[in-house]
């Protein structure tokens, strides 16, 4: 069973801030309470207690009467988190919708000018942000990918959309090979999952991330913070096109893959 910060940790996925979880948290264990007593019961600040809570209301995760004191009733946790899905997916929708309009009508007032082909390098900043770029890179590429990196970071890649960019990339041809530093069954069960090409096992340079798409591209961090908080805006990588940086890294990969072992179960698994 998750610990009560485990709880809270993953509620942050459904963006809620720390407080907002604790209160939700708090009704569920409780029952349901005046504003007044809750922040007490949960030694929070009253003014906070009533943002946050007007804010659970909104998003559909409690209820409150029309009684004085007003009482707060936790919404039953399937309902609420679907209620947030549910509008998670309106939003999806209404940006679909709207994207080809808006880029064109944006395209009207974009300044024309030369397109130069250059080396870049830039730091992206944020969880989100990191995977969001991770399965963009894999998505649109048909060669190899090697993907260096921690057990934890590759399990809470599986809870991101990567799963279903591996499959789009594979099916270009492309290959995606993963090396990692766990042995451990249950993990290795949650990784394979991702549907990479081959998954092998050793021993990484350090704690840190290396995505290194043949001949194009790289992102790369230095230690990762191994909590499962995917809103961790301390996360960064370094995302490069530069031809010496991309080359040195593949080489590096391919040394590491060459030296990890096979595990004939984890070939089994990702069939």
């Amino acid at each position: 069973m998750h610990t009560r910060d485990d709880l809270i940790t993953m509620l942050k996925h459904f963006d809620l801030e720390e407080i907002d979880a604790k209160l939700y948290i708090g009704l569920l264990q409780i029952g349901p309470l005046s504003v007044g007593n809750l922040a007490a019961k949960m030694d929070v600040e009253r003014g906070k207690a009533y943002r946050s809570l007007e804010k659970l209301r909104s998003i559909g995760l409690i209820t409150t009467t029309l009684s004085n004191p007003v009482i707060c009733k936790p919404v039953p946790p399937l309902d609420a988190l679907t209620n947030i899905i549910q509008r998670k997916e309106n939003e999806f929708i209404t940006m679909q919708k709207i994207a080809n309009k808006l880029a064109d009508d944006l395209k009207e007032i974009t300044r024309n000018t030369d397109q130069v082909s250059a080396t870049s390098v830039s730091v992206i900043q944020g969880r989100h942000n990191i995977y969001s770029k991770i399965g963009k890179m894999i998505q649109e590429s048909n060669s190899i990918i090697y993907i260096v990196t921690t057990a934890k970071d590759l399990v809470r890649m599986y809870h991101t959309s990567i799963p279903e960019k591996i499959k789009i990339c594979k099916g270009e041809g492309g290959e995606i090979r993963i090396v990692t530093d766990s042995d451990d069954a249950n993990i290795l069960s949650i990784i394979s999952k991702l549907g990479a090409t081959e998954i092998r096992i050793g021993k990484l340079p350090s704690k840190s991330r290396m995505i290194v798409e043949e001949g194009k591209h790289l992102i790369m961090s230095g230690g990762i913070n191994e909590t499962m908080d995917m809103n961790d805006d301390s996360d960064s990588v370094l995302d490069s096109n530069s031809a010496e940086m991309v080359e040195n890294m593949y080489s590096l990969c391919e040394h590491l893959w060459k030296r990890s072992r096979v595990i004939e179960q984890l070939k089994k698994m990702s069939k």
